[in-house]
């Protein structure tokens, strides 16, 4: 027996036992408390209390301040990009051995686990990264002798605490503000794995976030306060020396509703400038209104919040580093392949172990992930493979690639004008209509010259040339004597032949034309 069926109880508590009207928010400032005030208290839930946040009682100024720094666009940006990350991969649940019990556990729950929205239940329970735990409860339903998943909720985690001796999850109710156990079998939760022993979990990323994104506040309230101050020029009001005080309020109440008007009147002898601020340009030092240091600040905050909760900043960015932007997006597959495994396993233990110990007792738990590795280049791959086949020639069998690239892949039809693979010893031409090559060159020069004329003209041609060699008694005599039968007669009427000969066999290849006259049967 798998030691953890002796924490499931016989039958489930089918009761909702942390229901929000059931249930007791201990202190907190609130979600939208001034931002003045929404770390009071911060300091000693940071430093002191087992795992943080929820570690001791009392301490919801961590938690509320963690709550609060979530409603920051960059925090909640970054947190979205690793959960979401997660949940695009589809649930996958298998069997937990091979018989057929086995094989009917992991039916009933996939077919339990269908029925929920299991995006939303991953959601909240994935909230662990930036809390540092997450609680949900399992509402049961009991149908005979079977065991039904209802639902399950997601709880505020201000409704857990750890004993401080024994580091066991309490639950707090209206009823219980100290805290009870939590009933087994009822309660989900889904823990940051801790940094040592003797913490019940380890800190969420709001741990490295809060103080950021308050400085990031800090930081807006002054630029805006800039932006007003230097969003105008000051106005300088000049006056006689000799005038009366209620002169130079009547010029002041005329410099004031100059900010908003587009004219105003003045008294003869009085005039109003302007005067340039110093820094408020915003140019390269960036101190005024354009906000330079402000905006460095700002981004500078920013990439310390995208560190803490997806390792890296590029994938949060606009940058035109590809090469780096490649490299750090793979810490962020890496950060959701280890948040998957952890989620994976507290499902596994807790809804996976207890259905299959209620509805099919003595069966292997079914095993539940998402495949969250990204999919393959298959551009790559394509040149893996053919680099193999040029190099081995090797070629890949026809279910790899449909298995490899998808579709339907069919042989190629053969291609009458192909070449014949030489290779083979035993290939031959083909013989062509009318019998071997060579006689279709045969019958040519024959249809062209005749049988006798090509005899008695390299005779012609021939006889004077063995006649200048018997006669010759130098060799410069030879060559005076073969220039001059060059020019002979009987030579050119042979080159005519040889022409004639050439331009046919030409005509007959082009036009595909037959080299010889097809002979009539009946002639």
């Amino acid at each position: 027996m798998d030691p953890r069926d002796s924490d499931v109880p016989k039958r489930p508590d089918t009761a909702e036992r942390a229901a929000p009207a059931q249930t007791a928010r201990l202190g907190g400032t609130g979600i939208w408390g001034q931002t003045a005030g929404w770390l009071e208290g911060l300091g000693s839930a940071l430093a002191g209390g087992p795992g943080g946040f929820g570690g001791v009682p009392g301490d919801d100024a961590g938690l509320d301040a963690a709550e609060i720094a979530l409603t920051d666009s960059k925090a909640t940006a970054v947190l979205g990009q690793r959960i979401d990350g997660l949940l695009a991969a589809p649930l996958v649940i298998e069997p937990g051995g091979t018989r057929a019990r086995d094989v009917a556990a992991a039916d009933d729950l996939r077919l339990q686990l269908g029925g929920l929205d299991m995006n939303r239940v991953s959601r909240a329970l994935l909230h662990a990264i930036w809390y540092g735990y997450a609680i949900s409860e399992c509402l049961w339903a009991v149908e005979g002798h079977r065991v039904r998943l209802v639902d399950i909720r997601s709880r505020d985690p201000r409704l857990i605490r750890h004993d401080r001796t024994t580091l066991d999850p309490l639950l707090i109710t209206r009823s219980h503000p100290a805290g009870i156990p939590l009933p087994p079998a009822k309660y989900i939760l889904h823990r940051t794995p801790p940094r040592h022993g003797g913490q019940p979990f380890g800190l969420g990323a709001a741990h490295w976030c809060i103080w950021p994104v308050w400085l990031k506040r800090q930081v807006l309230r002054m630029w805006s306060v800039a932006l007003e101050k230097f969003g105008a020029p000051v106005l300088v009001g000049k006056y006689r020396q000799d005038a009366l005080q209620p002169e130079i309020d009547a010029l002041l109440a005329i410099m004031g509703q100059a900010v908003t008007a587009s004219c105003i009147a003045l008294p003869e002898g009085q005039s109003v400038e302007t005067l340039a601020a110093a820094g408020s340009g915003g140019g390269a030092g960036g101190r005024g209104s354009g906000g330079g240091d402000f905006r460095s600040m700002l981004s500078a905050l920013d990439r310390m919040i995208a560190e803490a909760v997806v390792g890296q900043h590029a994938t949060s960015e606009i940058g035109q580093h590809v090469g780096t932007a490649r490299v750090q997006n793979e810490t962020l597959q890496a950060l959701i392949a280890s948040d998957e495994h952890r989620l994976s396993e507290c499902l596994h233990a807790s809804v996976a172990t207890w259905l299959t110990h209620w509805n099919f007792p003595g069966a292997a738990v079914p095993r539940l992930y998402r495949d969250t590795a990204p999919p393959e280049d298959l551009e790559i791959r394509a040149k893996r493979d053919y680099y193999i086949t040029q190099a081995s020639g090797l070629r890949p069998a026809r279910s790899y690639i449909e298995e490899t690239y998808g579709g339907v892949w069919e042989e190629p039809a053969p291609r009458p004008d192909r070449p014949p693979d030489m290779s083979d010893p035993t290939a031959e031409f083909a013989a062509p209509p009318g019998g071997a090559p060579g006689d279709a060159i045969t019958g040519l020069v024959g249809h062209l010259i005749g049988p006798d004329i090509a005899a008695e003209a390299a005779a012609a041609t021939l006889i004077p040339v063995q006649g200048a060699l018997d006669e010759a008694e130098t060799l410069q005599a030879l060559r005076d004597r073969l220039a001059e039968l060059a020019t002979h007669p009987a030579a050119e009427a042979l080159a005519g032949l040889y022409a004639r000969a050439d331009f046919a066999a030409q005509l007959a290849g082009t036009a595909d034309a037959p080299v010889m006259p097809e002979s009539d049967p009946e002639a």
